[in-house]
């Protein structure tokens, strides 16, 4: 395998594995910040509710922007 479709390989792999990382920090971040605050029921619920809204956004931006960068890697490479 030529040297320049390994490096290119390798960009893929690690730009995945960066996203993966900060999807899980997100998820991490969004569960520990819930477990910090002292709210009554009805204001965890709702704010549970929106935590868990912002976290997912955040993953959906966090995943769509590294298969981008996957996808022009792989473009660059053909």
């Amino acid at each position: 395998m030529p040297e320049q479709e390994l490096e290119r390989l390798r960009q893929v792999a690690n730009r995945l594995t960066a996203a993966h990382q900060e999807a899980l920090d997100a998820v991490v971040g969004a569960l520990e910040y819930s477990g910090e605050r002292g709210l009554v029921d009805d204001e965890a619920q709702s704010w549970g509710t929106e935590r868990l809204e912002a976290t997912l956004l955040d993953v959906r931006a966090i995943l769509e922007g590294a298969s981008a960068d996957v996808r022009s890697l792989q473009e660059d490479g053909k």
